[in-house]
């Protein structure tokens, strides 16, 4: 009897290590995917500092980007090149967060900021006629497609 009553006690002790080891297991992958949201956060606000200071450093692309702001049409040739440039750019740092958000890398509340941002580019000239054309992912022509449809129900 006593015999058993050790080799129980010993399956215990193996099955509460077991146990203990997934625990800290789990806190360990928790943690890593946090490290990893955070070395995410850092690399996109890094990329749009970047991308920001380039932008208004150039004068033309201050005009263009002034002018698509304001919703003209009147730009000359490199304005329109910057601007249709500054544009695609922003759309791909936009689709990037929705790729991330669908893969758990964005929480709601960036992605609700990122959703406000589409709204107020499909409501630019150069902009909207990126979001609305060809050269993007299929699963984010949904939600672009899905808030333009807000902002028209908005206007009526």
């Amino acid at each position: 009897m006593q015999r058993i009553n050790w080799k129980d006690i010993a399956e215990l002790v193996g099955i509460t290590a077991i146990v203990a080891s997934l625990i800290f297991v789990g806190f360990q992958m928790k943690q890593s995917h946090e490290i990893a949201l955070s070395a995410e956060y850092q690399a996109r606000t890094e990329t749009l500092v970047n991308f920001l200071t380039a932008s208004a450093s150039d004068a033309v692309v201050r005009s263009a980007m002034a002018k698509n702001l304001s919703g003209a049409a009147d730009f000359t040739p490199d304005e329109r090149i910057a601007a249709t440039l500054m544009s695609r750019a922003g759309v791909e740092l936009m689709q990037n967060s929705h790729y991330q958000y669908v893969h758990g890398y964005l929480d709601e509340e960036h992605w609700r900021a990122i959703r406000m941002l589409i709204k107020s580019q499909l409501q630019e000239p150069i902009s909207r006629e990126i979001l609305l054309g060809d050269a993007i992912r299929p699963s984010f022509r949904i939600v672009v497609e899905e808030i333009d449809q807000e902002i028209s129900a908005e206007t009526n």
